[in-house]
């Protein structure tokens, strides 16, 4: 007699269980394993052994700190290999034409989605629940808060899923597996020791995308004093702490769920998109918009506590403030607006980068459009000009831009007279100058175009100003030079606005390079005029091409005998 076999399709996602199936083949369990537990296996022992020996501790201290170094571990595993894991192995697949097998069968493209998520990084769950004896070990011996650990571990899932969703989209984005996993495992150490940083000046949403702030704070609690004490210099950046959110207060764990969440749920709508359809843009239009105002929204919760609060200011930029002649309150207010001039540009960037639609998807949208009897394409649609997004998400830039100004002259900390309202108004028409011109020439000209003249006329400016600047101390003819580069441009205006302004008394502040003090006026005008008129030979450029792309489908449409 023959027991039936169980249809396990019914009760575990197919393609998880392919997954795991390919993934967890004895010699990759055994080989696997075996190095992942004597890892752990060493590194418990040789931290509980040593203070054990020479540290004249208890057995209970020596096991809790152990607990960071099986953290470590494990996140290794799961954040650096099994972001690797699920980013090659989507491209993978996708290289084999699987994914188009894929989309013919009938389950919904969410729980393909997760079946893939979970699926491709089994291997390094398996890995992950091998290190949990150690853990348990630690927390039975030490006595470890267990409602410590349970909030801990909260944090850490919802970033490891981050990571395996950000593979999950550049394998669905790059066709080829290694680089797809060498760019995603590089955005996690970007990541980790890049962006948190940018806490030093108050923008702190980045460094609650990783688990440092919990790992270093909740964690450290319940360390021994002498572990404690032996953090890392970081430790300044990663606290546990709460966060300013506009003029609240948030619990940290409440943030970093906020900020992962949205993050999560962009990334989940790119995936399902091109799921759907591969040639699909990462976000329509509208999507576009709810994301970018998302990050403007982070961004400017970020600085708004700084400029209105005295006492956050103090906490982000009071050991400057202090320090010799000191830094002037509104030349910390200088470069919140240039960081956040860099953040808010960046996303600009690669939001019109992805809803910008190519002459071909225009064109073939166009003529969809005609076969069925409309004259233009529908607005949210791929094939739609990105102009009309450009143009709202220009008054969104604004508002966020001129909001942090209209805090600090309310605020009576950084100047007694505002800043000139020409100053102002140039610094909003250079940015949509530069806006409209970005926007007008990718709809003009392929991806490998675009990309290479922007590196010219971008990057290759600021390399040569730097370089003037460094060898030469030519700060004059630098400048001209690396005006074309956007920052530098901001930073020419974001200065000239706050010298118009009326310091609050004390030492004179400084915004740009004294030498640059006298020309920045000159600065600013040649750089109205340089992006003004790109923008508006390139808009002329794209308004043409349009009229001669309607005329030629319009007539391709037309019968024969009325041609």
């Amino acid at each position: 007699m023959t027991w039936p076999r169980l249809d396990t399709s019914m009760l575990v996602n197919p393609i998880w269980l392919k997954s795991a199936r390919a993934r967890l083949r004895w010699k990759h369990v055994i080989s696997w394993g075996t190095v992942t537990v004597s890892l752990t296996a060493f590194v418990f022992m040789i931290i509980y052994m040593n203070m054990i020996e020479h540290g004249d501790v208890t057995a209970a201290t020596a096991a809790k700190a152990t607990i960071p170094g099986i953290v470590v571990v494990q996140a290794t595993i799961l954040m650096v290999l099994g972001t690797g894991a699920v980013a090659s192995g989507i491209a993978q697949e996708r290289d084999d034409r699987l994914i188009d097998y894929q989309r013919l069968t009938p389950m919904s493209p969410t729980s393909k989605i997760l079946g893939y998520l979970f699926g491709l990084p089994v291997r390094e769950y398996f890995l992950f629940a091998l290190t949990l004896p150690f853990l348990a070990v630690a927390v039975a011996i030490s006595g470890f808060s267990l409602f410590t650990l349970a909030h801990f571990y909260v944090v850490f899932f919802t970033s490891v899923w981050v990571y395996h969703l950000t593979g999950l989209v550049a394998g669905m984005l790059s066709t080829r597996p290694r680089f797809a996993s060498m760019l995603s495992m590089g955005f996690v150490l970007v990541l980790y020791f890049a962006l948190p940083n940018l806490s030093r000046i108050g923008i702190t949403y980045f460094e609650f995308l990783t688990i440092r702030p919990t790992f270093f704070g909740l964690l450290q609690q319940e360390l021994p004093q002498r572990v404690g004490d032996s953090a890392p210099v970081l430790a300044g950046i990663d606290t546990f702490r709460d966060v300013p959110f506009f003029n609240l207060f948030l619990h940290p764990t409440v943030y970093t769920l906020l900020v992962q969440g949205f993050l999560l749920c962009v990334m989940f709508v790119v995936v399902h998109r091109k799921w759907r359809n591969q040639n699909n843009h990462a976000l329509s239009k509208i999507q576009a918009l709810a994301v970018y105002s998302g990050v403007l929204a982070f961004a400017l919760a970020s600085v708004w506590p700084i400029i209105a609060d005295a006492g956050v200011r103090q906490q982000v930029f009071g050991a400057l403030e202090r320090r010799g002649p000191g830094m002037h309150p509104t030349e910390s207010l200088f470069i919140l607006l240039l960081v956040l001039f860099m953040i808010v540009g960046a996303a600009f960037f690669v939001v019109i980068l992805g809803v910008t639609p190519s002459r071909h998807t225009a064109i073939e949208g166009l003529r969809r459009a005609h076969k069925h009897g409309r004259r233009r394409v529908r607005p949210n649609s791929d094939a739609a000009s990105s102009l009309p997004l450009t143009i709202v998400m220009l008054g969104l830039t604004f508002v966020a831009l001129v909001t942090p100004l209209r805090l600090a002259q309310h605020s009576g900390m950084f100047f007694i007279d505002p800043p000139s309202l020409m100053s102002t108004l140039s610094f909003i028409v250079l940015l949509g100058a530069i806006a409209l011109f970005m926007q007008g020439f990718r709809e003009r000209c392929g991806l490998r175009v675009f990309l290479i003249t922007i590196f010219l006329l971008w990057i290759v400016p600021w390399f040569a100003m730097t370089i003037m600047f460094s060898a030469q101390n030519a700060w004059i003819a630098g400048a001209y030079v690396g005006l074309p580069c956007p920052p530098v441009a901001a930073w020419i205006a974001i200065g000239t606005i706050l010298e118009s302004a009326t310091p609050v008394p004390g030492r004179s502040p400084e915004y740009l390079i004294p030498e640059l003090v006298q020309s920045r006026h000159a600065l600013l005008t040649t750089s109205l005029v340089l992006y003004g008129t790109l923008a508006a030979g390139m808009q002329f450029e794209l308004w043409r091409w349009k009229r001669r792309a309607h005329a030629s489908v319009r007539l391709a449409t037309l019968p024969l005998t009325e041609r």
